[in-house]
C-alpha cells in the first residue's frame, strides 16, 4: 500500500496518534505499579493529559499505539467518558525503535494527522496553532522549540538543525543545533513510506523517517514560541513537569498583588490539592463560605471584628486562584465551572460589601447614608452591566474575559483607555489588601468609598464604550 495521498491544504487535521507502546524503565519506581502512560503529573495521568490536551487543540480521534501493559493502558481508557473518539493499535514489537510503533497506525490512517508522545506534557495552544498553520507544501513537520537555554536536560533532548524552515539534521548527539525536538509532529501518510525505506533489520526510529523526509526537502518546522512542553522520561524530568504545569496557571491578567503575593501561596496549595479527589468547583464553595463569613465579621461594628474580616476576605482573594488552578491542572475546565466562580466571587463581594455597611451603622458612621446608597447603585449597574456583556458579547463566564476584550480592542475611547491603565486599582487581588490596609488603620468607611466609586467607573466604562462603539459602527457603514 502506498501512503502518498495527503489531505487538502483546507482540510482540517482532526486525526491524532499517540506512541504508548514503550516500558519507560528510565521512569520506574518500585513505588508504582502501573505503565509510564498512567503515571500521573499534577492529579491525573500522562495519558490522559496528551488526549485532553488533544481534545482542546480541535482533535476528534485519537489512535493509541499500545504494547508494554497494554491491557492496563486499555483497561483505564475504557472506564472513562472521553471528548474524542478513541481506538487502540496493538504493537506486539514494542521493544523495537518508536518508528515501528508509527508503521502500526499505516493500515489505520489515511488522512494528515498529528502524533504525540504519551511520556510528553505541552501546551494545547502551541497544538491548536500547529494544527491553523498546517502542512503547507511539506509533507511533514515537526514542532520544535528555539529556546535551547531553557530546555532542561539538553542531554537527553533531541537535536535539530533548521535552515529556512526545513530540517536539515536531526540527531540526539549533535554538537552544533539551533532548535530542539518537542515531540509533537504534524504528518502525512508519506510519514509510513519513509520509514519504510529506512527499515534497518527490521527496526527504525521515528527520527530515521524525519531523516528520510528531510533529505528530499519536504521536513518543516512549526515554533512553538512562548508554548511549554516536557519529556517526562526520568524522576527528575518529571519533577520539572510538575514545575511547569504549575507555572503555566499564572496569567497574564493577574495583578501586581496576585501576580506577588497570591499566586506564590495558591500554587503551594494546588500543587497539594491536585493530589486529592476535591475538584475545583468544591473548592469553589469552600471559598464562598469564607467570604459568608468575612461579611458576617465585618457587620459586627467593631474594630477587632472588621479587621477579622478584612483577614478573611484578603483570605478569599487568595484562594480564589486555587480552583482555577485546580481545574487547569487536572483539565476539568467548563464554562459551568467559570460561571459558579463568577457567581460565587460575585456574592462574597456583596456580604463583604453589605457586612461593612452594617458594621457602619452599627457604628452610626454620620456619611452611611449617602456612602450605601452610592455604592448600592455601583453594585447594582455593575454587575448588572457585566452580566449582560458577558450574556452578549463573550463565550466566557469569567470576569476576566472583559478585562482580555477591553484589552484587545482598537476601538477604544480615551475613557476607555485610562481605564484600562488604571484597572489594576479595581481587581480582586488590590483592593482586598488594600481592605486588609483600610482595616488595621480603622477606617471601614473608606472601604465603601473605594468601593462605590470603583464599581460606578466600571460599569460606566463598560456602557460608554459600547456606545461609542456602535456610533462609530454606525457612521462607518
Amino acid at each position: 500500500m502506498n501512503n502518498t495521498q495527503t489531505s487538502t491544504p483546507d482540510t482540517p487535521t482532526t486525526t491524532g496518534l499517540i506512541i504508548a507502546a514503550g516500558a519507560g524503565t528510565r521512569l520506574a519506581d518500585d513505588r508504582y505499579d502501573d505503565p509510564k502512560p498512567l503515571r500521573k503529573v499534577c492529579g491525573i495521568p500522562l495519558l490522559r493529559r496528551t488526549i485532553l490536551s488533544a481534545s482542546k487543540a480541535g482533535l476528534t480521534k485519537i489512535y493509541i499505539v499500545v504494547g508494554f501493559q497494554k491491557e492496563k493502558i486499555k483497561a483505564y481508557v475504557k472506564k472513562r467518558k472521553w471528548p474524542v473518539e478513541v481506538v487502540f493499535i496493538e504493537n506486539d514489537d514494542w521493544k523495537k525503535s518508536n518508528g515501528i510503533s508509527v508503521l502500526k497506525a499505516k493500515e489505520h490512517i489515511n488522512e494528515n494527522f498529528v502524533l504525540m508522545m504519551s511520556d510528553h506534557i505541552f501546551d494545547y495552544n502551541s497544538l491548536k496553532d500547529f494544527l491553523h498553520e498546517g502542512l503547507g507544501a511539506f509533507h511533514a513537520k515537526l514542532a520544535v522549540d528555539y529556546k535551547i537555554h531553557q530546555i532542561f536536560d539538553k542531554d537527553d533532548a533531541t537535536k535539530v538543525v533548521v535552515k529556512n524552515s526545513k530540517i536539515i539534521e536531526i540527531e540526539k548527539n549533535l554538537v552544533e543545533y539551533n532548535a530542539v525536538d518537542t515531540g509533537l509532529f504534524l504528518l502525512s501518510p508519506v510519514i509510513f513510506d519513509a520509514l519504510e525505506e529506512a527499515m534497518h533489520d527490521g527496526d527504525c526510529s521515528l527520527s530515521d523517517g524525519i531523516r528520510s523526509l528531510s533529505g528530499k526537502g519536504k521536513m518543516g518546522v512549526f515554533d512553538i514560541k512562548e508554548g511549554f512542553w516536557q519529556d517526562v522520561d526520568t524522576p527528575a524530568s518529571l519533577k520539572h513537569a510538575k514545575f511547569m504545569l504549575l507555572n503555566s496557571c499564572r496569567k497574564t491578567t493577574d495583578g501586581i498583588v496576585s501576580r506577588n503575593f497570591n499566586r506564590h501561596i495558591s500554587l503551594a496549595i494546588s500543587r497539594h490539592l491536585v493530589k486529592t479527589s476535591l475538584t475545583a468547583n468544591q473548592f469553589t464553595f469552600i471559598v464562598l463560605f469564607l467570604g459568608l463569613a468575612a461579611g458576617h465579621m465585618a457587620s459586627l461594628g467593631t474594630y477587632t471584628s472588621f479587621l477579622i474580616g478584612a483577614v478573611l476576605f484578603k483570605l478569599t482573594s487568595i484562594l480564589d486562584g486555587v480552583d482555577g488552578e485546580i481545574s487547569k491542572l487536572k483539565m476539568t475546565s467548563s464554562k459551568f465551572g467559570q460561571w459558579l466562580d463568577t457567581i460565587c466571587d460575585n456574592i462574597t463581594y456583596v456580604v463583604f460589601f453589605a457586612g461593612t455597611v452594617v458594621g457602619l451603622y452599627r457604628q452610626e458612621c454620620i456619611y452611611r447614608h449617602a456612602l450605601t446608597a452610592t455604592m448600592v447603585i455601583g453594585v447594582v449597574f455593575a454587575f448588572a452591566v457585566i452580566f449582560w456583556y458577558l450574556l452578549k458579547f463573550s463565550k466566557s463566564g469569567s470576569l476576566i474575559a472583559v478585562q482580555q476584550d477591553f484589552k484587545t480592542r482598537e476601538d477604544l475611547n480615551w475613557f476607555s483607555k485610562l481605564f484600562i491603565k488604571a484597572q489594576f486599582a479595581i481587581k480582586r487581588d488590590f483592593f482586598a489588601a488594600f481592605f486588609l490596609v483600610l482595616a488595621i488603620i480603622d477606617k471601614p468607611q473608606w472601604v465603601l468609598f473605594v468601593i462605590a466609586l470603583a464599581l460606578n467607573i466600571t460599569w460606566i466604562t463598560i456602557v460608554q464604550q459600547q456606545v461609542f462603539s456602535s456610533r462609530r459602527n454606525n457612521e462607518i457603514s
